[in-house]
């Protein structure tokens, strides 16, 4: 009877040396061993000694050194070729896993702009008591806090366009108007041309906002193509309203708003001409929040 061969041993991976090979990653891009030692927070003796065990492990030397400059050597550089952008993504991995974590037992930082409108504030309530803290977003920087994490969704003004950020859904499209002072405009007036836009001076969002974002909510030009003149801006909607009721000049802004702030001194007449204005729930590709998507399902069925 043939006999069946023992299964083989399970075959054991070399151990990885983490911490030589990012040492090498950063020497890599310094080629200098005092900054390398710098930005790791170590002595300039650990770098060297660093680098020589891996050069010991590898069994061949990865740098050429002298007095006055730190060259890859022929092996370094084809090992530089596959570790550096390895050591790169296994990094970004580590903190996107901890991003993820954090954010998981953390309760769903919610930006919005203008205001929290009745769709929105019964969203939020379909939501675990607590679990939603409301952060209020400047008018003319839509998307900084969410790029740099202060928030982990936004509903904001349409349209964005940022390579990282992700729309998870467009709603609440609104007529455009415009904000005048009441002592400005007759009470018989109902109605703002474009044209008459044009002969207007305009308050514009001020802010980091790109200008794709800008030229939809504060339009530079009218359908005819005359241009519309913006020589103030604001931080915020509130801002932007005490202008208006001192000054001669308007604010555009959308239906929704202009029931969300009613004042005496001001009148919201409608611009037919101008394209609607829309709201977007916009969240970062790579730190989706555990709320999320609960939130836009409830705001979804709130707003169909």
């Amino acid at each position: 009877m043939e006999r069946t061969p023992p299964n083989p041993a399970p075959s054991v991976l070399p151990e990885l040396p983490l911490q030589e090979l990012e040492c090498f990653a950063v020497l890599v891009h310094q080629l200098h061993f005092g900054r390398t030692a710098e930005l790791l927070g170590v002595s300039q003796g650990r770098v060297s000694q660093l680098i020589k065990r891996l050069e010991g492990r590898v069994g061949a030397p990865v740098f050429e050194r002298t007095s006055r400059r730190v060259e890859l050597t022929d092996l370094g550089r084809t090992l530089a070729e596959r570790v550096v952008p390895a050591f790169a993504r296994l990094r970004e991995g580590y903190e996107d896993a901890r991003a993820r974590a954090a954010a998981a037992g953390r309760s769903l930082r919610l930006g919005f702009q203008c205001a929290v409108y009745e769709p929105v504030a019964r969203a939020v309530g379909g939501l675990p008591e607590g679990a939603t803290q409301l952060v209020e977003l400047p008018w003319g920087d839509p998307f900084s806090q969410l790029t740099g994490g202060g928030v982990d969704l936004a509903i904001v003004l349409g349209p964005c366009r940022e390579p990282e950020l992700e729309v998870l859904l467009e709603f609440s499209r609104q007529p455009v108007f415009v904000a005048v002072a009441a002592a400005a405009r007759p009470a018989g007036a109902d109605a703002v041309s474009a044209e008459e836009l044009a002969a207007l001076p305009l308050i514009e969002p001020r802010g980091p906002a790109p200008e794709y974002w800008r030229s939809a909510n504060a339009p530079r030009r009218t359908p005819s193509g005359r241009e519309l003149a913006y020589p103030a801006g604001a931080a915020t909607m509130q801002e932007g309203l005490s202008m208006v009721a001192s000054t001669r000049r308007g604010m555009l802004l959308c239906e929704a708003s202009t029931r969300y702030v009613p004042r005496p001194d001001i009148r919201y007449l409608p611009v037919p001409e101008l394209a609607p204005s829309t709201l977007q729930v916009v969240q970062h590709g790579q730190r989706p929040h555990r709320l999320a998507g609960r939130l836009v399902e409830l705001l979804r069925a709130e707003v169909s």
